[in-house]
């Protein structure tokens, strides 16, 4: 072990140098992941490359970063896959080359400390729209926080730099599974079932996925299912219920929500994976959830508990972010969602009604297992709300964008520069 981890730190690589094709160009991170160039292969097209030893100890981050990407929606919020490979001394992935992350944005913004709600709100929608997206394709990333969120580059026909990408996937689980011989092909020839929890037959492929209803939330009536009764199946024009393992109902909520049928492949059935009933810590002190402090299997309303105190933090400091004194998740069960955003400074930030979204929010987040269905439309709603309360459209600059290097000064000049519209951008 001792050698290996020599091996590893001794791998180093320097500007101008050829890696598998690539030119090293600059070096952007490093970290006890690897290191990241800006690379190219004809000094008109970048991109960035991520490097880390064969002798990397507990695996490749690499491997499991690739295995994410292809299950991702391509073209989407998450960077776009250029390659990969693996070499005697180290791993290396080329991906799509993003901007600066949120954390360098907010620190060239003209008040580093604090950002207007015009720009937090929608900026909040978008890295809400990128972990939901992440959801639908089967994915919990389990490090959701500024550090890895980025815009995007320019090109002559996107204006790209408006638009925030999800990245670093070495954390991310799959929260769900495939049926061994759960595809239709299979099932013709295999025996027929008629017990055990109904299962999820999915929808047209990945490539088809149909766009997400009314403000980009698929609300689920959760379904309260006893174990010693079979869940009922969905009638054959809806989705089916995609139920957690019989073992798991009786220790854990028996609220377990429903994954609509776009969110999945065509003929394949998928259940839930078992969680462990003791992880390691997955994620970063200052955003992760009360769950990640008790080492418990994340589930998809952790990445949402780390967004809301991500997003909190772009306008008020965490009670926990230099308290020595008092471990995080001992303040973190002290706070509430609502108290992180409620400013004294600005008090009248909130309406009434913004109020009591935060504190149902609280209440559902508090409330949710590993199995269960975010409340996507309420976390959307409360952004959007916000937005609309600061007067802004998706047109208004963003914060960063006022400053003397503003990203976006020169290339709005451009002719060429065609403005698409997003998704987020009219979710209804």
């Amino acid at each position: 072990m001792a050698a290996s981890k020599e091996n590893a730190d001794d791998l180093k690589f320097n500007i101008g140098e050829s890696v598998n094709g690539f030119k090293l160009v600059k070096k952007i991170d490093e970290g006890g992941f690897g290191q990241v160039f800006k690379v190219t292969k004809d000094n008109e097209t970048f991109y960035a490359m991520k490097l880390e030893s064969s002798f990397q100890e507990g695996g490749s981050a690499i491997k499991l970063e690739i295995n994410v990407l292809n299950g991702l929606p391509r073209d989407s919020v998450f960077p776009g896959f250029v390659a990969a490979g693996r070499k005697p001394r180290y791993h290396y992935l080329v991906l799509e080359l993003l901007g600066d992350n949120l954390k360098t944005l907010k620190s060239k913004s003209p008040n580093p400390d604090v950002w207007t709600d015009g720009t937090w709100s929608r900026v909040g929608i978008q890295c809400f729209y990128a972990i939901k997206k992440m959801h639908e394709s089967g994915f919990v990333h389990r490090d959701i926080k500024p550090n890895n969120f980025a815009i995007g580059i320019n090109t002559s026909s996107e204006l790209r730099s408006r638009r925030i990408f999800l990245f670093d996937f070495g954390l991310a689980r799959r929260f769900i599974h495939k049926i061994p011989g759960g595809s239709k092909k299979n099932s013709k020839s295999a025996p027929k079932k008629t017990s055990g929890p109904a299962k999820l037959k999915s929808s047209p492929s990945r490539s088809k996925v149909k766009k997400a209803p009314s403000r980009m939330a698929q609300v689920n009536t959760n379904t309260k299912a006893s174990p010693q009764v079979q869940a009922p199946a969905a009638p054959a024009s809806g989705p089916k219920k995609l139920v957690p393992p019989k073992a798991r109902l009786a220790k854990e909520s028996r609220e377990c929500a429903s994954i609509s049928r776009e969110e999945l492949p065509e003929e394949e059935e998928y259940a839930f994976r078992l969680p462990r009933p003791h992880t390691d810590f997955r994620g970063t002190p200052q955003y992760a959830s009360p769950n990640a402090h008790l080492l418990k299997e994340l589930g998809r309303h952790d990445d949402i508990w780390s967004l809301m105190y991500m997003i909190a933090e772009f306008f008020n400091e965490l009670p926990w972010s230099n308290n020595e004194e008092i471990p995080p998740e001992e303040m973190k069960d002290q706070s509430t969602i609502l108290r992180l955003f409620h400013d004294d400074k600005n008090p009248d930030r909130l309406t009434s009604a913004m109020r009591h979204q935060l504190e149902e929010i609280d209440k559902n987040l508090k409330e949710m297992n590993y199995y269960s269905f975010p409340n996507y439309e309420l976390v959307y709603k409360f952004l959007k709300d916000s937005m609309d309360k600061a007067k802004v459209v998706w047109d208004t600059p963003f914060d960063w964008e006022l400053g003397p290097q503003s990203p976006i000064d020169a290339t709005t000049k451009s002719k060429n520069l065609k403005k698409k519209n997003f998704e987020w951008e009219n979710p209804a």
